[in-house]
């Protein structure tokens, strides 16, 4: 039986194809749960600390009758979002709260949100350091084109 010269090198293609095609698909479709838990100065809290810093924020809270036009949120409160979104897939919104801790550092509480709007305080409740997170006002970005335009 003769094979063509060129045998070689269409099986080398295709079969280099259908591998190649096969690494794409599943890199593509596969969910991987998040890696990076939230940041070593954050942690898991239970709803009695998160009460006590949340009232501690309160205590010293100003009110406003401006409009919120935006919010900051911390990296640190994202990775407690991922956290909590891996532990408890069925979440359907998440709430960060303001606290203060004992030494009256920022901290952003972040807790599950169920479907009907209730606070997931069974479940994990984080909370995070909150050096840039902020309602706009008082910390906008001045020049923003998504406020001002080109």
């Amino acid at each position: 039986m003769k094979t063509s010269r060129y045998f070689p090198t269409a099986l080398g293609f295709v079969t280099g194809t259908v591998f190649g095609l096969t690494v794409f698909f599943l890199l593509s479709f596969t969910r991987v749960a998040p890696s990076t838990p939230p940041d070593s100065s954050s942690g898991a809290i239970s709803a009695a600390v998160a009460h006590s810093y949340f009232s501690n924020y309160m205590s010293g809270a100003v009110a406003t009758s401006g409009v919120i036009k935006g919010f900051a949120v911390d990296k640190s409160q994202v990775d407690a979002i991922n956290s909590l979104s891996a532990e408890t897939p069925g979440l359907t919104a998440f709430r960060i709260y303001f606290g203060k801790d004992n030494n009256g550092a920022k901290i952003g509480i972040v807790v599950g949100v169920d479907n009907l709007g209730n606070d997931l305080v069974k479940n994990s409740i984080y909370g995070t350091p909150a050096q840039k997170f902020s309602p706009c006002p008082p910390i906008c970005d001045v020049s923003s084109p998504i406020i001002f335009g080109n």
